[in-house]
């Protein structure tokens, strides 16, 4: 099982008699499929390891991986790009990389490519549309675990186009950790073709310019940070060969933050920027053994600020 991770639910239903709620088999995953009623009424007292669906408006889910066991640390993951080839709906990431070792965690595929029904839209950083946002959605959900959990603490984790969300998220809650691998941090310096497909798909009566210098809060994490100085915690690993990311993302977001060197910690300790050589060269080639080994060196230093 890869990163990348697409899930379809059987054709079986049956009631759970906890919740009442419907529920299918998922074949990939080999966990329940909850059929919820809708996010004002989300309950996870029917299982603890479960794919999840959420409708919302007509044409619109939530869809996420949820393994609830109790735990004091909550691990959030978001996508980026849907790979070619790859089911374009829904996708979740790094279940594989945490499904063992973590006692509770979220994974979550981006409602917003349901927006384009050509399917033609594999990429859109969790922004949504004109009415619709999924970060409410996204942020109930994860309350509403913590309560299952017992959580007190929760961390972000993106990598690429997941970049984004990880950042934005975290700067909603206080305390909480953005992990962020090779991640976007500004939609305006994304691939070209991915972010026209966006706008044009989603806001097609909007002007790109005048949104994302609007609102960075949604769009540009650079600005938003350096505006908003959320007090969460960063820790953002970039591999040195992969030179878009590090042009565009990565070393943006670091010199906004005032780290002039190319790794380096900010006077408050509360944003760790970690440039290194990795083992396979270009974007999105991070092995098991990097990932593992910069995620537990940012959450050992998350413990220690918090």
């Amino acid at each position: 099982m890869g990163t990348d991770e697409t899930s379809a639910p059987g054709d079986e239903a049956v009631i759970n008699p906890r919740t009442g709620l419907q529920e299918t088999w998922d074949d990939f995953y080999k966990i329940p499929h909850v059929h919820q009623r809708n996010i004002k009424n989300l309950t996870f007292e029917g299982q603890d390891s479960a794919v999840h669906t959420i409708p919302l408006e007509p044409g619109r889910t939530l869809d996420f991986f949820a393994k609830l066991e109790e735990g004091d640390e909550l691990i959030v993951t978001f996508p980026g790009a849907v790979p070619k080839g790859k089911q374009v709906y829904p996708m979740f990431w790094r279940v594989s990389t945490f499904r063992r070792t973590a006692p509770a965690l979220l994974s979550f595929a981006d409602p917003t490519i349901l927006l384009d029904p050509s399917e033609e839209m594999r990429l859109a950083w969790f922004l949504g549309g004109p009415d619709f946002d999924p970060a409410p959605l996204v942020l109930r959900t994860v309350r509403e675990a913590q309560r299952k959990t017992g959580a007190r603490h929760v961390v972000f984790v993106g990598g690429s186009g997941g970049g984004l969300p990880a950042l934005r998220l975290s700067s909603m809650i206080p305390g909480s950790m953005a992990y962020v691998h090779e991640g976007a941090t500004n939609v305006a310096r994304s691939i070209p073709r991915s972010v026209e497909r966006y706008f044009n798909r989603v806001w097609p009566e909007w002007s790109q310019d005048s949104l994302i210098s609007s609102f960075p809060e949604r769009f540009n994490m650079v600005r938003h940070y350096a505006r908003s100085n959320p007090d969460n915690f960063v820790y953002f690993a970039q591999s040195e060969d992969d030179l878009r990311f590090r042009r565009d993302h990565y070393t943006p977001f670091r010199e906004s933050e005032g780290v002039a060197s190319e790794s380096g910690v900010t006077d408050d300790g509360r944003r760790h920027f970690t440039l290194y050589k990795g083992e396979v060269a270009g974007h999105g080639k991070v092995t098991a053994a990097e990932f593992r080994h910069h995620f537990e060196t940012a959450r050992s230093l998350w413990r220690e600020w918090r």
